[in-house]
């Protein structure tokens, strides 16, 4: 979100923005462990998702509250506001080469059979 002279950067601002909150199920350590992509070096553990999940809103209210006091910078969440739907990208002759083929050969174009392929993997990741 752009800073403006209306915007009010405090504690309700950061808390109402949509941080990323990643919770899987650990086999080493017998619990679910979560973090916020955003902020760096945080992890909580817990019994259940909602006991993490709560963990992970009481530290980012520490977290936001200590950089406020402190006046230090605090992470924002990408917002899809600020993008347009293009990207460049670069790689090597011979992907472009193999993308090429492999993209003609699936009847489609090459920014298709990319999508497509980026789609796929971020699929997985869900």
């Amino acid at each position: 979100m752009k800073d403006t002279p209306m915007t009010k950067k405090n504690l309700d601002y950061y808390m109402n923005l949509p941080y990323t909150y990643i919770i899987d199920w650990s086999d080493v350590d017998g619990c679910f462990l979560g973090s916020i992509v955003e902020l760096e070096r945080n992890m909580t553990c817990g019994q259940t998702r909602e006991e993490v999940l709560s963990n992970l809103k009481e530290a980012l209210v520490s977290y936001v509250s200590t950089s406020l006091n402190n006046k230090m910078d605090i992470p924002e969440p990408v917002n899809i506001k600020d993008f347009k739907g293009s990207i460049t990208y670069r790689t090597s002759k011979e992907r472009h080469y193999r993308l090429a083929k492999q993209a003609k050969f699936y009847g489609k174009s090459i920014n298709a059979f990319i999508d497509e392929a980026v789609a796929e993997k971020l699929e997985m990741r869900n």
